[in-house]
């Protein structure tokens, strides 16, 4: 009986390698194979059933890993093959390390009939444990259909490989309608880019994420210059959320999240004082800031996440209001509500800093003090109100005038007085603002 060979599987593990630092990876479970049933009896044995499984390090940093090689029985996903993919979660649980998943599966492989699918339900809910666990990570290497597209979306952030991954629930040609010819048919993944830059994103998501729930992420030494330094110039930069919280950061950098859904809200990962924290900021979308259904719904995963490992949290809050038109509206108060959720159920540590106007009920959906955030900033230029200052004049006073704007927004909706209402800790300059995050940030550490 002939056996397939390591080599046959290089292109799948060269992909982990390129991931784990060198000479890391220890391969387990490489001598599994597909069980023998009425519909499959090979002359030859197919080693690893499919997908190569084990652990290493990324930077040092224990991971475990399993790569699905499309090239076995057509890419499927059978018996054997599950249950190597839920071992490796197992072990990743006891470990306390995170799972890097790289997916290339067709679907179920129909000559195993349903235990094939039973462990699909295995697998299913040990993702689930693991959520609350260790974090988990996965890259479409190319197909990634019918049940494995559920797992793919189960985890914690999700890369599509340009031009080679395919996502999709169900084949497009048994698709009623034409979806069109997208790479991936997902409304929430980490967006596509080429291997190599997902490789980048990987590690650095690996050394940004504390291992696992009970521990927290590691803390860089910063020098004393860059823990004082000013963000001058940060005001100019209102409306440009990855620009504000790319200037907040240590090394300025943002590892964004979701980066082609919902335009109104950014989501990553920035550094303070070393240590890495999730930001979620309110960003302008063709000159307007309104929030949507989809950026509650990005905002609230991203929460999530965070709250899940107990990372610590900056939001920038600068909202006109919410966006109006029908389609919106549909899923605005559903969305609306999971963002409360996630802000309410919310343990981690919790700062808000509203930097530009904030209009209407998005106030109170958005970091205030109401919810729970452990502090409230406000640039000393920002504002914050139940609708604009000038129709709110022209209500109360049955006309406008600029005098009467200015007293308005003096006693009503400036920085001061919402300071004064206890609705902000501190009233704060643009280019403090960093200062200010290192500063309270500092305030958890004995108490984390």
């Amino acid at each position: 009986m002939q056996v397939r060979s390591n080599d046959e599987r290089t292109a799948v593990k060269r992909k982990i390698m390129d991931i784990l630092d060198a000479g890391s990876f220890m391969e387990v479970g490489e001598h599994v194979s597909a069980r023998y049933t009425e519909f499959y009896q090979p002359d030859s044995v197919v080693e690893s059933d499919g997908v190569v499984t084990g652990y290493g390090t990324v930077n040092g940093n224990l991971v475990f890993v399993y790569a699905q090689d499309g090239e076995v029985m057509g890419g499927s996903f059978g018996e054997a093959h599950g249950r190597k993919i839920v071992k490796i979660y197992e072990r990743a649980i006891n470990a306390g390390a995170p799972v890097i998943g790289l997916l290339d599966c067709s679907g179920f492989r129909i000559e195993e009939g349903l235990d094939g699918l039973n462990q699909f339900a295995k697998l299913y809910k040990i993702q689930k444990e693991a959520s609350y666990e260790i974090p988990q990570i996965a890259a479409v290497i190319g197909q990634c259909g019918g049940g494995m597209s559920i797992a793919a979306e189960q985890t914690d952030f999700l890369f599509i490989e340009k031009e080679k991954g395919k996502l999709f629930v169900t084949p497009s040609g048994v698709v009623d309608g034409d979806f069109g010819d997208a790479t991936s048919v997902s409304a929430m993944n980490d967006g596509c880019f080429e291997w190599a830059e997902i490789v980048d994103k990987i590690k650095k998501l690996v050394e940004a994420m504390p291992a696992n729930s009970d521990v927290y992420s590691a803390i860089d030494d910063v020098d004393e210059a860059e823990l004082n330094r000013s963000c001058d110039g940060l005001s100019g930069k209102l409306g440009d959320a990855r620009a504000m919280l790319s200037e907040l950061s240590d090394d300025g950098e943002l590892l964004e999240t979701l980066p082609e859904a919902a335009a109104d809200i950014v989501t990553g990962f920035i550094k303070l004082a070393g240590e890495a924290v999730g930001a979620v900021a309110c960003n302008a979308v063709d000159g307007e800031k309104r929030l949507t259904a989809a950026g509650c719904d990005k905002a609230a995963s991203f929460i999530d996440i965070c709250n899940r490992f107990d990372m610590p949290i900056v939001m920038l809050t600068d909202s006109e209001g919410y966006k109006t038109d029908a389609e919106n509206e549909k899923y605005l108060a559903k969305a609306a509500g999971r963002l409360l959720d996630a802000q309410t159920d919310c343990t981690a540590p919790f700062i808000n800093v509203i930097t530009g106007k904030v209009v209407g009920s998005v106030y109170s959906m958005l970091g205030s003090k109401g919810l729970g955030a452990d502090y409230v900033f406000m640039w000393d230029s920002a504002a914050a109100g139940i609708m604009n200052s000038r129709q709110a004049v022209e209500v109360l006073y049955g006309n406008w005038t600029q005098e009467l704007e200015d007293k308005y927004t003096e006693t009503q909706s400036g920085a001061v007085a919402l300071a004064r209402h206890g609705l902000a800790d501190k009233v704060i300059a643009a280019e403090d603002t960093r200062k200010y995050l290192i500063g309270a940030l500092q305030t958890f550490v004995n108490s984390r």
